[in-house]
């Protein structure tokens, strides 16, 4: 399963490559935007730059928000829009607000925390310092592995508000451990590249894509040990039924769709 997922999301950004590089304008604006403001807000004192960070944070994730709805449309088959992006932020704007403030907040509670107990562990000797160093460690890993799901579970699942995302983000990633990692090492891998390429390809637009491509696939799984249930009530408690997920088939409509797709096809496609 993982290998058609790259293979469809490689595929999806080769052909929306003018429309990942432009939406990605918009990022980079923000960006920029950004580092600008937390500069000005510098020469305010320090709860300022606090201030400006989560501000800042809140709208970038308004915009990934909005363009999520272009990559739920690529993942399925679809071609995006840039009205899409436009009409989706009167729709997105609490939930994607809410997101971004509980990022930075969590993010600067995190930032304080390690300070204050690798302190206790280097001045102190204190070996609780660092247990609750790496307990907060292993939490922010953890979260950031299981949070790549919350956007484009928003747009993938009707009726998923602010805490259905939320929870369902940890379910999924408890219960797709190795496929998740990957995913968030593939993602790692084009946050690399973003930088290499000052974010213009694949961009933070582009990694959503990926998150959004995988868990449109990995939703099969869910909807299979939906359907195996009605017969068998007890399928969904054996846990070594539901790992015997029959990919070929759940993938096959979707293969079909996007067609053999060799390494020619993508560097001539003209022939």
């Amino acid at each position: 399963m993982f290998g058609f997922y790259f293979k469809k999301n490689f595929a999806d950004g080769w052909d929306n490559f003018f429309f990942l590089v432009l939406s990605n304008a918009i990022t980079i604006l923000l960006l920029v935007g950004s580092y600008f403001a937390l500069k000005a807000a510098d020469s305010f004192g320090p709860y300022a730059v606090l201030l400006a960070f989560i501000l800042c944070t809140a709208i970038l994730s308004l915009s990934l928000f909005a363009w999520g709805a272009n990559a739920a449309k690529i993942a399925d088959f679809r071609a995006p829009s840039f009205g899409l992006f436009f009409s989706a932020l009167k729709n997105v704007w609490k939930i994607a607000l809410a997101f971004g403030i509980l990022i930075s907040v969590v993010l600067i509670l995190v930032r304080f925390a390690v300070a204050y107990y690798l302190a206790m562990y280097f001045n102190d000797g204190s070996l609780l310092g660092l247990i609750i160093t790496a307990a907060l460690g292993w939490f922010v890993f953890v979260s950031a592995i299981a949070l790549q799901y919350f956007i484009p579970l928003y747009f993938l699942q009707e009726n998923n508000g602010f805490k259905k995302c939320l929870k369902k983000s940890f379910l999924i990633f408890y219960d797709n451990v190795g496929f998740s990692i990957e995913l968030f090492f593939v993602n790692l891998l084009l946050f690399i590249l973003s930088c290499v390429t000052f974010m213009i390809i694949p961009g933070l637009n582009g990694i959503l894509l990926s998150s959004t491509n995988a868990l449109r696939l990995r939703l099969y799984k869910y909807d299979w040990i939906e359907k195996m249930s009605e017969t068998d009530p007890d399928f969904e408690k054996n846990r070594d039924k539901r790992n015997e997920v029959p990919w070929d088939e759940l993938l096959a409509e979707d293969k079909e769709s996007l067609g053999p797709r060799k390494l020619s096809s993508f560097l001539f496609p003209w022939k």
